[in-house]
């Protein structure tokens, strides 16, 4: 009988289990473990950096892991990049153990700029798996990368057969924003676009709502120029992953219009399409790569966007028919990203 080899998997990332942090980084770090639990043959573990800051052990166990490990699932954020991954790539070389690098964000093209140690490294860990096309292009023109590749974003929840609320004549159009609330993300722009809507249209006519944690910098500015404001708009707390699809699906359309030039395949976009709403988003640096202009929803302008936002707005207002089409084409998207093509991809890097 052919002796079967096991192999151990450790995932290591920023997970946020300690505070329960939901953003980008932790849902996609979580959902490539959950991913791999389902999936793999194999023993999987993880090591949450976040743990690290408060227990002590949590680094033993993870160093402990390190020497017992043969694919180490390596999903970091700037911060673990910069001072961790030099000393993960010099484990990785002296256990013998190989690292899988899976990317969130599109960040890392413009983050080795000035760090030729870490593209040395780079070079020679089996695969750099990034979310959008683009970026693995920027790597491999840049700096010579031969070992990158894409994976795409996905979530495991989407129904088939799901059919999006479809609005009626008459209804209010409803708006929804669902990412970290902060002028990074866009906050002033919703601003701006707000008084628009509250000199335009009706009461009542328009409303957004506002689900994601309030960055505290600009929790003061959030309500006071636009909760407290305008009565149209409401924050409605953070949305738990299981609950994403269900409440989102109650809407019309997502706004993004962040102000990260260097986004990569938002989850926030993805959901919304999960949920069949399309989005109206600024022209982030790979918003051509997942956002299609006129059909699953509308890229604005990065630099002045209000005026653009508010005539997307004007438009699926006064037009329902367009406005059903543009959902089932999200819908019809979101088919593209789930768990099982994403798997297909990292399968065979873990063999």
């Amino acid at each position: 009988m052919k002796k079967i080899i096991r192999k151990n998997i450790l995932v290591f990332g920023y997970f946020g289990y300690q505070t329960d942090k939901l953003n980008g980084q932790t849902i996609k770090t979580r959902s490539i473990y959950e991913m791999l639990l389902t999936h793999s043959e194999f023993d999987t573990y993880c090591a949450d950096t976040e743990q690290f800051r408060y227990s002590i052990k949590s680094v033993c166990n993870f160093v402990r892991r390190l020497f017992s490990c043969d694919r180490l699932v390596y999903i970091p954020a700037h911060g673990n990049l910069k001072y961790l991954f030099p000393i993960v790539y010099i484990a990785s070389y002296v256990l013998h153990f190989q690292v899988v690098y899976v990317a969130v964000g599109g960040w890392l093209p413009e983050f080795l700029r000035n760090l030729p140690v870490h593209r040395y490294f780079l070079k020679r860990v089996k695969v750099i798996l990034m979310q959008n096309n683009y970026a693995v292009t920027q790597l491999r023109d840049l700096y010579g990368f031969q070992n990158a590749g894409t994976i795409p974003n996905f979530r495991g929840d989407t129904v088939s057969g799901f059919q999006p609320h479809i609005r009626h004549n008459g209804e209010p159009l409803r708006l929804v924003f669902m990412a970290r609330i902060n002028k990074k993300k866009g906050l002033d722009t919703i601003a701006e676009v707000a008084e628009r809507i509250n000199r335009t249209y009706p009461e009542g006519a328009v409303s957004i709502n506002f689900y994601g944690q309030i960055n505290e910098p600009d929790r003061t500015y959030f309500e006071e120029d636009l909760v407290n404001k305008y009565s149209f708009v409401r924050y409605l707390g953070v949305l738990q992953p299981e609950r994403i699809v269900s409440t989102l699906c109650q809407y019309d359309a997502m706004l993004f219009p962040t102000h990260y030039f260097t986004e990569g395949f938002p989850g926030s976009v993805l959901d919304a399409y999960r949920a069949g709403i399309p989005v109206i988003a600024s022209k982030w640096k790979y918003a051509t790569e997942f956002v299609d202009d006129g059909k699953t929803g509308y890229i604005v302008s990065f630099e002045n966007p209000v005026e653009e936002i508010a005539n997307c707005i004007s438009r699926i207002y006064s037009n329902v028919s367009l406005l059903s089409e543009l959902k089932r084409n999200a819908y019809k998207e979101s088919l593209r990203y789930t768990p099982e093509a994403a798997w297909e991809i990292l399968n065979p890097f873990l063999l």
